[in-house]
């Protein structure tokens, strides 16, 4: 008969047990339980036991210490990604915020001495700047409730026409002096999706193209059913995607060097792809990235014109 109690564990009740003896399980950091054997008299098998009882220890001891060093990790890395959070954060927010405050500034101090176009332009660079502002505030928002599996869908049949017009007006002024071409399916396509995530998902790969493209550069939009699956395919005519982060180009920061710095004048915390790729799969579908031949790169997000059987819970990466 042979039995081990960690310090802490309550003895289990019954009838009684025949003559045992308890031998301690002791580590360097302490006592860690009990070993308890059948009674012997036997000196040898008492040496057997204490032995053994001192291996228990030291690989007890080893098991702690080996989850104890995996939770200061876990731990470590939450902190090292809310840390790189707030610094990427505080650098994108400082650039908007400064020209706001430059531009109200001096649409209060020379409203009167500026001419009718000055103002207009004043006007329209500082709600581009908001309307940035506010695409950054969500695009957060919708990762903290991803990383907490919180992210729920709300979905109700939606005509992809006016899903894919939403978006695209949303994305008028960054896209700027870009040929935008779309092509809609002439058959009217429906399918069941959170409408306003959908939009949020597009919105993120056309200011995806808009920021890693030249102003004279072409983005095209499409979208194709075939009857089981909606495809929206966004392409552009830039530089196509960096082979340093081609493999994580869906983790979240992945526009950020190994130090987390942001290049100044580059904007984007690399959230935008991690919540479209979160968004496609809440929905049962996918996205994936690939070349633009003959250069640039094309995202095309896929998802299904019927309900998944899975549930409606998007779970964080």
């Amino acid at each position: 008969m042979c039995s081990i109690r960690l310090d802490g564990e309550c003895p289990s009740g019954g009838r009684p047990e025949p003559p045992t003896r308890d031998y301690p399980i002791v580590t360097p950091t302490g006592r860690l339980g009990t070993l308890t054997v059948g009674h012997t008299d036997e000196p040898q098998a008492e040496l057997v036991i204490q032995a053994v009882a001192t291996l228990l220890g030291l690989a007890l001891d080893r098991e702690f210490l080996s989850a104890e060093r995996e939770r200061i990790t876990i731990v470590m890395e939450r902190e090292r990604q809310r840390s790189t959070m707030l610094r990427s954060v505080a650098h994108d927010l400082r650039s908007p915020l400064t020209a706001l405050s430059g531009e109200s500034n001096l649409l209060a101090d020379r409203y009167d001495t500026l001419s009718d176009a000055e103002r207009h332009k004043l006007a329209v660079d500082m709600s581009e700047e908001i309307a940035w502002l506010t695409d950054l505030v969500e695009n957060i928002l919708s990762m903290t409730r991803i990383s907490e599996s919180q992210l729920v869908l709300q979905k109700q049949d939606e005509v992809i026409d006016d899903v894919v017009s939403e978006a695209v007006a949303h994305t008028e002024r960054l896209i700027g002096a870009r040929r935008l071409s779309v092509s809609l399916p002439h058959e009217v396509l429906c399918a069941p999706m959170d409408g306003k995530l959908v939009v949020q998902a597009i919105i993120n790969l056309l200011e995806n193209a808009a920021r890693h493209t030249t102003p004279d550069a072409e983005i095209s939009l499409s979208v194709v059913g075939d009857g089981k699956h909606i495809r929206i395919t966004v392409s552009d005519t830039g530089k196509g995607v960096d082979e340093r982060i081609r493999d994580r180009l869906f983790d979240p920061f992945a526009t950020l060097d190994r130090g987390g710095s942001v290049p100044d004048g580059q904007r984007g915390l690399g959230l935008g792809l991690p919540i479209c790729r979160a968004i496609a799969e809440a929905h049962g579908g996918t996205i994936r990235a690939e070349d633009n031949v003959p250069h640039g790169a094309r995202f095309i997000l896929t998802l299904p014109m019927e309900n998944p059987p899975q549930t409606e819970e998007a779970h964080g990466e």
